[in-house]
């Protein structure tokens, strides 16, 4: 009988565990390092790891017993039962006895392989379902119990995050590779990396020693202060993963590598929820965003998760160079039969007429670097530069155009900045009399 952790012994083991897994930057290594560990934390003869594709369906991504070896064979021998109704709701199973249980002990799986002692819990990160970590013993009846749940949700949490944070550097990686093709580049690109990820990361690391403390004072349970560490570790992760994601679409679009996804689009939809998720950053700041009626605008033939991207760097560009107290007026018109146009105005200070064209290039920011900012709301807040590059690129893919007009800046007077967006309608607009 495999021995079990318990008690302090247990909990050490979880947060250094948990801290050798954050330091993992490939996910084959991190999978095969965390159900080893995993069975040895709660004494289980077997242990499966599955992560959901897109398609929803389950992929196994590691098979091992409790000496460290592979499974062989090409079926997968547990219960799919249990599986998937824990992946379906997110809930965990701890059983005993699963051929006594009475929802799961009739299942053909349970039945045919004689399972005894099961755990399943979900792999959850941001809400969402990602996979899920099952371990069994078949000798031993009564292996687990109930109690030995909350360390293995504790463990799956932060294997969750884990394996979300080395997918990302994955797809981080896959970007370094065009980055090399694009050579010229890659000095402004790793000084404006490093400066972008490093507010947080620190912070990330930061609370991360703090919620150890916190663990190691208080335990696990439920703690006002664990929820406020959590949330600041959440916060600064979302900052992370909005960097990262925003560095893996511009090469995507710098390769030719950018797929959309077509269908008929109102631009009302598209406009409607960026303004809204505004709402909190525009009244702390006092700034006014007015959108006249777009619900008349005819349709287009679009990618509407891209367009949401583009009409989230443009309006918040409006909203980054706008002076407190400020106001951003969104409208739109067709020009000819053919096209439709939506105007971004802004009455914030404005953009130099010498840099009007350069603003579309990559990784051009306006202004010193010495000021560069994380915040992506602040008045003159920061960013890699990529917000509007990413808007053209898309933008064109559609056959559309963008354009940026100014009188010039002016920290005073506000001249204000127009960024204008031109689509292609799903159909020719007929002339009305």
């Amino acid at each position: 009988m495999a021995n079990r952790l318990e008690g302090i012994e247990l909990l050490d083991f979880v947060l250094r565990v948990s801290r050798r897994m954050a330091e993992s930057h490939s996910l084959a290594p991190l999978l095969s390092y965390a159900i080893d560990q995993v069975l040895l934390m709660v004494g289980a003869e077997r242990g499966f790891i599955t992560l959901k594709r897109k398609d929803g369906s389950l992929d196994f991504k590691v098979r091992r017993n409790n000496e460290g070896n592979d499974l062989p064979g090409t079926s997968d021998e547990i219960s799919y039962s249990i599986l998937e109704q824990v992946v379906q709701t997110g809930e965990s199973v701890v059983l005993s006895d699963a051929m006594q249980d009475p929802k799961f002990g009739h299942a053909n799986s349970v039945m045919a392989l004689r399972l005894r002692s099961i755990m399943c819990v979900p792999l959850m990160t941001r809400n969402q379902i990602i996979g899920a970590i099952y371990v069994e013993n078949r000798s031993i009846r009564g292996r687990f119990r109930q109690t030995d749940l909350a360390p293995l949700q504790l463990f799956a949490n932060q294997a969750a995050i884990a394996i979300e944070n080395a997918e990302l550097i994955e797809n981080l990686k896959i970007a370094n590779d065009h980055l090399t093709e694009l050579d010229e580049l890659k000095n402004n690109f790793i000084l404006l990396v490093s400066h972008e990820l490093k507010t947080p990361l620190t912070a990330v690391s930061t609370n991360a020693q703090l919620m150890n403390m916190i663990i190691e004072k208080a335990g696990i349970a439920n703690d006002p202060m664990l929820s406020r560490t959590a949330a600041n570790l959440d916060k600064a992760t979302n900052r992370m993963r909005h960097v990262i994601d925003e560095i893996v679409q511009f090469f995507r679009i710098a390769s030719g590598q950018l797929e959309l996804a077509l269908r008929e689009v109102r631009l009302q939809d598209v406009i409607a929820p960026v303004v809204d998720n505004l709402g909190s950053v525009c009244a702390e700041r006092n700034l006014t965003i007015d959108v006249a009626e777009l619900h008349s605008l005819p349709k287009i033939n679009a990618d509407p998760h891209k367009l949401k991207i583009v009409f989230q760097n443009i309006i918040g560009n409006a909203v980054k160079y706008t002076p407190d107290g400020g106001a951003i007026h969104i409208c739109g018109h067709c020009p000819d039969h053919t096209h439709v146009e939506i105007l971004v105005k802004d009455t914030g200070i404005g953009v130099p007429l010498d840099e009007q064209q350069r603003v579309f290039d990559m990784f051009h920011v306006l202004g010193s670097l010495n000021t560069h900012s994380t915040s992506k709301s602040a008045f003159r807040g920061g960013g890699f530069g990529l917000g509007l590059p990413i808007a053209r690129g898309i933008v064109e893919a559609h056959n559309g155009r963008i354009r940026l007009e100014s009188s010039g800046y002016d920290e005073v007077q506000l001249p204000g900045t127009v960024c204008a967006v031109t689509l292609p309608c799903l159909v020719p607009v007929l002339e009305t009399n």
